[in-house]
């Protein structure tokens, strides 16, 4: 399904929150009916910018990859050091996670297989080519060292991302995606900085931001 650009105000303020209801109470088991109550409008409202409930879904999901795009790339503007902008972008991203429902991964997956591929092709697309970025420079001003191909690792850490989310391997009541995603960027952030790498590394405490978030 493909979903255009979105440029009706009402309908970014209404699928904001929209978005928001989703990342914490999931997809599956919220209806129109559960959606339309949460916001505080109709349903005649929800009908008026989607067909279905398959739709507000791919919908939400749009606006929320064009809303992290736009806060990753806000975060590169600022031409940080690579490993400061590891850092700002992990203080995002732990923003983000922070508010997802357990759930919500198996939900799209298996329900909402659209949903779940865009989801995907943005993660081995834009934020592939992010880290990638990031590696290349990384290594060109010496943060990084050069025992690795950043083609390979780029792709090791944006295809594996979503292992966070899963709850079978990291069940809820034992784990949260905070934890999980910051141990996760730190083996890989340990496993690539040279020397003055690990200098700076060592000025940023990654896992203050997990309790920053909580």
């Amino acid at each position: 399904m493909f979903v255009k650009e979105l440029s009706d105000p009402k309908e970014i303020s209404l699928l904001e929150r929209v978005n928001e209801v989703y990342l914490k109470r999931g997809v599956k088991r919220t209806t129109m009916d559960d959606m339309a109550k949460a916001i505080n409008v109709s349903k005649k409202t929800l009908y008026k910018y989607v067909k279905n409930r398959k739709e507000l879904v791919m919908k939400s999901t749009f606006f929320h990859v064009s809303r992290d795009r736009e806060k990753v790339i806000q975060i590169q503007n600022k031409n940080l050091n690579p490993i400061k902008e590891q850092y700002e972008l992990a203080k995002f991203v732990i923003e983000t996670v922070s508010k997802v429902n357990p759930v919500l991964h198996s939900d799209l997956e298996y329900n909402y297989p659209e949903a779940w591929v865009y989801l995907n092709e943005y993660f081995n697309g834009f934020v592939y080519e992010s880290l990638y970025q990031n590696l290349i420079r990384g290594q060109k001003v010496g943060v990084y060292h050069k025992q690795f191909k950043p083609e390979i690792v780029a792709r090791f850490f944006a295809t594996r991302i979503d292992i966070i989310f899963d709850g079978e391997l990291f069940p809820s009541y034992e784990f949260n995606f905070k934890d999980i995603y910051i141990e996760y960027l730190m083996y890989h952030m340990n496993s690539i900085v040279s020397d003055e790498g690990k200098r700076i590394l060592s000025t940023l405490d990654f896992k203050l931001l997990t309790n920053a978030a909580r």
